[in-house]
């Protein structure tokens, strides 16, 4: 490519450059790699780095050790692995430390490429014989990598380190350093059995807290890498908390604490700690143990509530109950753990499986003594208030409001914190996110927490105005209404938030007398242009709500969409914000398909359910003609429909960065087209009424999600009333009217994911066209590459050639979800037939360091674009989605030009003056050169 090719003219001459230059030069390395990870363009830097680096000065050789260690997994994309480690090794021969250090360094971050080399190993098992510091710090961090990727290394060089740490003679900071190798080295059974014999040799032995320390948490390490080992770890840690020979010495609080921390680390690997192993921790629980030490202990247990047997569970539960003194603690971070890990073991399913409801109910209404002593015991530091609401939301959620009489005590506590109008005294911004999470969560918490908000609103005025985001969903929550006396613009005169009511109206369904009216209430002339677009676009969202049925307002409401679609289109051409406009974009031009597809079929309907009723009346007088005509007019929907879901759908498949509550309501949206899809489906005979449609399983029951859902299930459950024997009546009619209707006026809610995007998954996709030209009286022929075509210069082939285009990339992503493939797309488009569109597809995996790459033959016909576009699939649910972006490169086809050759004629051959003329024009055609 052009692009690397001068990259890489530049990266040279700076690297023959000042002392300075090379020094700015090997920064811009890492910058290089990830925005172009090609194989060629990655190894012919490495190549050309590790030649500066054999000639270079110190300062250069420590700034390339540094330079790669930040390239990433992108540095195994090179190829040239023994020219690159024959020029570094050079340098490993001086006998100047300092640059035996850097070759170290240098070695370490090039694991990834020289993993098998036997020179490189024999150099760090000698350099860790050295008795220069710098020297030994960098052997061991190459062993450290090298041993975690050679499992034959590993195991060749566990035991010399070993011998250096039973050795007297090398200094403690020394093993210190050197034992932190255990915790990434690659962990075979015989690794991890040489390991543990060193543990029982070093353990025994009168060592420093530091190194102690050290050595547990390398070795506790290497077990949660291999798992199977986690028990023997456990013992060991167990062994040395609580020692069972009678003349042991119990542990110091310092190394109580170190093997506190060791087993809270394990603790998240439940299912591998055995009963006997759960009761022996237990039982090192004493009251004189330090605050630090109980935070650990509490940390720990609450992990090991996770996923545990029922026989864990209740040893778990049986030290709560016997331990309620810890909830009253001093220190407000022992009594936060306590009251914390005391909720997830009660909120378990599991909990109370075999108990009475009795015992349940005074079982909580104890434990409810404790919940309120902290709820209600003053302004703790954020972080530790943050984790007790969580803790009481857990609560609240497991026992519901209506079932159990401890959970009005535990609301009204939390109330309590709003008693006085001093700001942040009581927590109560973690307070407001609680009650915010209630309602999202359980509909039998809106009505209570619904009207104290507004209760506040009115009497509060000073902690109403603290809090705008969150008093504002409370008070606009789903499925409510303000009160009459209360204005829809809560914070006159705040633009930030008046935003954020209009926000929080819009994700609960109050578009048009809430969000709409506050919108309009915001200064734009003062705002830059992106965001007055944005305000814009969402004020004309707000006004599209329907609130009834009609031609007219379905109308207004398409106008209003339409000017929202152009205004979200003018500031997705901001090059700063304009990509996170893709999917407000999307979503309201379905929605616009949508009032589109209601149109269509209320203009259907409206006349038979009007003037032409009569006709359709089951009785005597019910004409099967007009019945044919219904049949035939409502045939014309379909188109609508279809185009509306095909809107939809391609939403859904573009949505994988939307959390799950979003994605619910996204799904939802699609499901309403789908049901209204199948409902006439059913009316014109091409479907019957007894489909199942079946709402799939959300991902989180959020109180939005479950509303859409049933109204969504009460739709559904009405098509089986669109059943008839031989032609529809009047009931049909009047039947599908009030399905539309309901679809129609059900009002969206704006997913959190149209305000706010969390994730971001992107293929950085970069073409490489091979182009072949064969010489036609030659054995030669010549390959050339040549870059991404610029827009105003395409790429120029000839007719009928098969050109290679190669397609490498790379994936960036900030999602929780691993990409299992991708599927690369290279669709042509004719500028002029569209009977030479071509789609191409390939299936690819990703590479370790997330880079893929395809290959497509194609042949060139006429002048056209090649679009290249990725999907891919997810490891987790396996669907097939939709990414942004993509490349285009365009193509100019050229006409073949005739093959020139000897003309006979009956009358004899013309022979040019100069023979030697007639070779050049026919080789080299003048048009060519």
């Amino acid at each position: 490519m052009a692009t690397t090719t001068l990259l890489e003219a530049q990266f040279d001459k700076g690297l023959r450059g000042t002392a300075a230059d090379q020094l700015a030069t090997v920064s811009t390395l890492s910058h290089m790699v990830q925005e172009y990870p090609i194989p060629t363009f990655i190894n012919s830097l490495l190549v050309r780095l590790a030649d500066a680096f054999e000639t270079g000065s110190l300062d250069l050789r420590v700034a390339a050790a540094r330079a790669l260690g930040q390239c990433g997994p992108h540095l195994k994309l090179a190829f040239s692995s023994a020219e690159i480690s024959k020029r570094i090794l050079k340098v490993s021969h001086s006998n100047d430390p300092s640059a035996r250090e850097t070759v170290l360094d240098v070695l370490a971050e090039l694991a990834p490429l020289l993993s098998t080399s036997n020179t490189v190993h024999h150099l760090i098992r000698e350099s860790l014989s050295t008795t220069d510091e710098g020297e030994f710090r960098a052997a061991c961090h190459a062993l450290k990598s090298f041993s975690s990727i050679s499992q034959s290394f590993a195991e060749s060089i566990v035991l010399q380190v070993g011998k250096i740490l039973e050795e007297d003679e090398a200094t403690e900071p020394r093993k210190v350093l050197l034992c932190s190798v255990f915790s990434t080295m690659s962990a075979t059974a015989i690794v991890v059995e040489q390991v543990f014999g060193i543990a029982d040799l070093i353990l025994r032995r009168s060592i420093s807290d530091e190194y102690f320390h050290s050595f547990l948490n390398s070795t506790t390490s290497l077990c949660i890498e291999i798992r199977y080992s986690i028990p023997k770890q456990v013992d060991l840690l167990l062994d040395l908390l609580n020692p069972k020979e009678k003349d042991a010495v119990p542990p110091s609080n310092t190394r109580r604490l170190i093997i506190l921390k060791e087993l809270n680390r394990l603790s998240s690997f439940t299912s591998v700690w055995s009963e006997a192993q759960v009761r022996t921790f237990l039982e090192s629980l004493q009251p004189k143990m330090t605050s630090q030490a109980l935070i650990e202990f509490f940390d720990a247990t609450t992990s090991l509530v996770k996923n545990s047997s029922y026989e864990n569970l209740r040893v778990l539960k049986d030290l709560i109950l016997s331990n309620t003194g810890f909830g009253s603690h001093a220190d407000p971070e022992v009594s936060v753990r306590f009251v914390f890990f005391a909720s997830q073991v009660v909120c378990s399913p599991r909990a109370f499986e075999v108990d009475s409801s009795d015992y349940i109910e005074t079982t909580m209404t104890a434990f409810t003594v404790v919940v309120v002593n902290a709820c209600t015991n003053g302004k703790l530091r954020n972080r530790l208030a943050s984790r007790l609401f969580r803790a009481i939301g857990d609560l609240l959620l497991a026992f519901p409001y209506t079932q159990y009489s401890f959970s009005p005590m535990i609301i009204s506590a939390v109330f309590s914190g709003f008693e006085s109008e001093i700001t942040d005294s009581n927590n109560q911004k973690e307070r407001l996110d609680l009650l915010c999470r209630l309602i999202d969560s359980d509909k039998l918490y809106i009505g209570e927490v619904h009207k104290w908000a507004c209760k506040v609103m009115k009497e509060k005025r000073k902690l109403f105005n603290a809090y705008s985001s969150q008093f504002s969903y409370l008070c606009l929550a789903v499925g409510t209404s303000l009160p009459a006396e209360c204005s829809v613009i809560f914070y006159p005169g705040n633009s930030i938030s008046i935003y954020e009511t209009a926000r929080s109206a819009f994700r609960n369904g109050h578009w048009k007398h809430v969000a709409s009216p506050n919108l309009a209430s915001i200064d734009v002339i003062i705002m830059p242009q992106f965001e007055r677009n944005w305000i814009t676009a969402l004020k004309e969202i707000g006004n599209s709500q329907l609130t009834e049925m009609g031609l007219d307002e379905l109308e207004s409401q398409q106008s209003h969409l339409i000017s929202a679609l152009s205004a979200l289109k003018i500031g997705k051409s901001d090059p700063k914000f304009g990509a996170i406009l893709r999917f407000p974009i999307g979503m309201v031009s379905a929605m616009l398909s949508s009032s589109y597809a209601h149109f269509h079929l209320l203009s259907v309907l409206r006349p038979f359910q009007t003037v032409l009723s009569g006709a359709l009346q089951p009785n005597k007088f019910f004409n099967p003609v007009m019945a044919k005509r219904f049949i035939t007019a409502l045939s014309s929907c379909e188109s609508s429909l279809n185009e509306a879901f095909v809107e939809w759908t391609s939403l859904v498949r573009a949505s994988f960065c939307a959390d799950p509550t979003s994605f619910d309501l996204i799904t939802l949206y699609y499901l309403r087209v789908s049901v209204l899809q199948t409902a006439v489906r059913v009316i014109l005979k091409k479907q019957s009424a007894d489909t199942i449609i079946q709402i799939p399983q959300l991902s989180n029951s959020r109180t939005c999600s479950l509303f859409q859902k049933e109204r969504l299930q009460w739709v559904i459950d009405r098509i089986r009333n669109l059943r008839y024997d031989f032609e529809p009546n009047i009931n049909i009619v009047n039947n599908l009217y009030t399905i539309v209707e309901q679809l129609a006026i059900i009002p969206y809610m704006l997913p959190r994911f149209f305000f706010q995007q969390f994730y971001h998954v992107d293929f950085k996709v970069i073409l490489i066209l091979i182009l072949l030209y064969i010489h036609l009286f030659s054995h030669f022929f010549q390959i050339s590459t040549t870059p991404q075509s610029e827009k105003e210069r395409p790429v120029r082939v000839l007719q009928g050639d098969t050109i290679p285009i190669r397609v490498d990339g790379s994936l960036t992503s900030t999602h929780p979800f691993p990409i299992r493939s991708l599927i690369i797309f290279a669709e042509v488009t004719s500028l002029s037939s569209h009977s030479h569109n071509q789609v191409f597809r390939e299936a690819v995996d990703l590479s370790e360091n997330s880079h893929f790459a395809a290959q497509f033959l194609l042949n060139f016909k006429t002048t056209c674009d090649v679009r290249i576009r990725v999907e891919f699939i997810d490891q987790t649910s396996r669907k097939q989605w939709k990414a942004d972006g993509g490349a285009t490169i365009s193509i100019a086809v050229k006409e073949k030009y005739p093959q020139m050759g000897h003309e006979y004629k009956r009358s004899g051959a013309q022979i040019p003056v100069d023979p030697r003329q007639m070779i050049r024009n026919t080789m080299f055609p003048s048009d060519l050169m």
